[in-house]
């Protein structure tokens, strides 16, 4: 019926309750599929005696009906759940990742001697974005009926507009659009840290780190509005990770840790 109730209430006929509007009848199983597909590559090396480096790239596409067990009701037709069938939320196509260790060559005393630099680099592709719109009367759910699509979905890349919303229309029916067919903003974060090591003779050593998170200060964005004629349509209002979290914003911390050291006898 294309979204249409045929029977919105019982007949006025009808010996038990004649006349009442029929609700949802809300159907809970199991059934699913997914499926993870992916290339990982991953480089050790140890360059010179005091610099070493770690590397891995994933290239991958996850594929499901519903990427969430706790999601609740999300599919919009329950007599075609295979037409939710598209990117899983948490898919990732690139993800690059690089460490790397260097211990600083200066002898001499305990004032030059101990220090390390470490950096790590992570950069990853956006994750999907469902658009759906607010109606209920179809299925009786907000947020689970996606609009119809009327041109191609063109990312525009920008905080105040991410994509073009122009093409998509709320329609009073299961609409045309796929599931997670928009992809939102890449993840890009650098970590560095400095760390001097001291010894007071063999029982004790005193370390003292200081660590800078998101060290380039490069603003990670959220997911955009996903609601289709919603004032936040296609707008990003928020970072992708709340403030304190990692990759949110600048953070740096200094610590101080003393070891002792067993001697043996």
């Amino acid at each position: 019926m294309n979204g249409v109730r045929p029977f919105p209430t019982l007949s006025s006929s009808s010996p038990i309750l004649p006349g009442t509007a029929l609700g949802n009848i809300t159907q809970v199983e199991s059934s699913g599929n997914s499926s993870y597909n992916a290339l990982w590559v991953t480089a050790t090396r140890r360059l010179t005696r005091n610099l070493q480096f770690d590397a891995s790239y994933t290239w991958s596409k996850s594929l499901d009906y519903n990427s969430f067990s706790t999601g609740g009701i999300v599919a919009q037709d329950s007599y075609d759940v295979t037409g939710s069938r598209g990117l899983s939320d948490f898919d990732a196509r690139h993800r690059f990742v690089i460490s790397a260790l260097y211990e600083l060559p200066f002898r001499g005393n305990r004032l030059v001697e101990g220090w390390q630099v470490a950096a790590i680099v992570q950069s990853q592709s956006g994750n999907p974005v469902n658009i759906v719109t607010t109606n209920s009367t179809v299925n009786g759910v907000a947020g689970t009926l996606r609009p119809d699509v009327n041109g191609p979905v063109n990312i525009l890349g920008r905080v105040d507009a991410w994509f073009d919303t122009s093409v998509f229309t709320p329609v009073p029916r299961f609409g045309n659009l796929g599931r997670n067919v928009v992809i939102g903003p890449a993840f890009n974060n650098t970590d560095f840290s400095v760390t001097k090591n001291t010894k007071f003779g063999d029982a004790v050593r005193l370390q003292f780190r200081a660590e800078f998170f998101d060290v380039f200060n490069h603003a990670n964005f959220g997911q955009p509005g996903n609601v289709a004629g919603s004032p936040s349509f296609g707008r990003i209002t928020n970072t992708r990770f709340p403030t304190g979290e990692s990759g949110s914003s600048r953070q740096i911390q200094f610590a101080v840790e003393t070891d002792h050291l067993g001697v043996l006898g």
